[in-house]
């Protein structure tokens, strides 16, 4: 019943989500306690390639495709130390760099210090775009998680929030992974000179 209802969940975000995917299994997790890594049970044949997004039940950004082969793929989590988003508070628009931790907490540094950061804001992926064709590696909008705590200090320009992610990572089973999103730079004949 559990798996009935985590597929038909996916299902009905793959529905109404506005880029073209494709839901795919865990089949392995690595058991590091230094990495949080994942392999899916399919590969290019089903159409993914290296960097497409991973999203979990309820639209939650889950990690990135890191390796990719014919029926199978690797994704780094949200919550491993080398993953790195640009996030964006859900209220006043203040941005800034959410970076992985082992404790499964994220850790968004790098937000102006005269924002105003409650507890309880949910920060959605930034997805900035520059000139030239240059995208973020994420769409914009993907719910990463909520604010749990602040820190601020008195004499930086900068403080700190630490979210929870919105997917439970540790525990994920089926994913989304987004098949139509091209993000980073565009290719070296269409770049500006």
């Amino acid at each position: 019943r559990r798996e009935n209802e985590q597929l038909t969940a996916l299902l009905q975000l793959q529905a109404g989500f506005d880029h073209q995917t494709t839901a795919a299994s865990i089949i392995s997790r690595e058991s590091s306690e230094f990495r949080r890594v994942v392999g899916l049970d399919k590969g290019t044949r089903a159409g993914i390639a290296l960097g497409d997004v991973v999203i979990a039940s309820g639209g939650a950004l889950a990690g990135r495709v890191t390796r990719v082969g014919p029926d199978s793929a690797t994704v780094v989590l949200l919550t491993d130390a080398t993953s790195t988003v640009i996030g964006q508070l859900g209220i006043s628009a203040a941005t800034g760099q959410v970076v992985g931790q082992l404790g499964g907490v994220l850790v968004m540094e790098q937000i102006d210090s005269g924002e105003r950061i409650d507890v309880g804001v949910e920060v959605l992926t930034a997805g900035i775009e520059l000139g030239g064709g240059v995208r973020s590696p994420y769409p914009k909008g993907l719910l990463i998680g909520q604010v749990i705590d602040v820190r601020r200090d008195a004499n930086s320009v900068v403080q700190t929030a630490y979210l929870q992610p919105a997917a439970a990572l540790d525990r994920l089973e089926y994913v989304l992974v987004i098949l139509d999103y091209e993000g980073g730079l565009p290719p070296i004949e269409q770049q500006p000179v």
